[in-house]
């Protein structure tokens, strides 16, 4: 099965559950004491939609490496122009990056829902984006990443 249909499959299936939270959301609407809720539930599921996306995009570099540096493998151990291969540690390392893929684009997937989900209810309970930005884990951790990063310590060491 290839990896596109997993993906599609997946990407379906959330579809689905994002309509029937909408359904719930729209059925809230109509009684008067769950409007905020609704409101709230459906810019949650509405905002998980980008910020997946948009994790998915910030580890595709790294999964793309990976998965070079596992075809560059094979090409060092196994330089024909075979397809396939008898050797059981290309095979090993092979299963070992793809599993390291996918659980990869699962958690960043996972952690953009997550950002996604907090930060369209947060909106929907009338806070603003930048707020609610400004307190993202995922963001914090990210700018601490940044500040400690040796590309920062050189970009200050360069002449302007």
């Amino acid at each position: 099965m290839p990896p596109i249909f997993v993906y599609v499959l997946c990407l379906m299936l959330w579809l689905f559950c994002a309509v029937f939270v909408w359904i719930v959301a729209g059925v809230m609407f109509l009684i008067r004491s769950t409007r905020s809720t609704s409101r709230s539930l459906c810019l949650a599921m509405a905002a998980t939609f980008p910020f997946v996306f948009a994790y998915q995009i910030v580890a595709a570099p790294f999964v793309a490496g990976l998965l070079f540096l596992a075809w560059a493998f094979w090409k060092i151990l196994d330089p024909g122009a075979s397809a396939t291969t008898q050797n059981p540690f290309i095979s090993l390392v092979s299963i070992g990056i793809a599993l390291t893929s996918l659980c990869t684009m699962l958690g960043m997937s996972l952690a953009g829902f997550y950002e996604g989900w907090r930060t369209g209810w947060a909106c929907g309970k009338g806070l603003g984006f930048r707020d609610v930005l400004s307190e993202a884990p995922t963001l914090k951790l990210l700018l601490r990443l940044l500040q400690k990063s040796p590309l920062r310590r050189l970009a200050r060491l360069a002449p302007h």
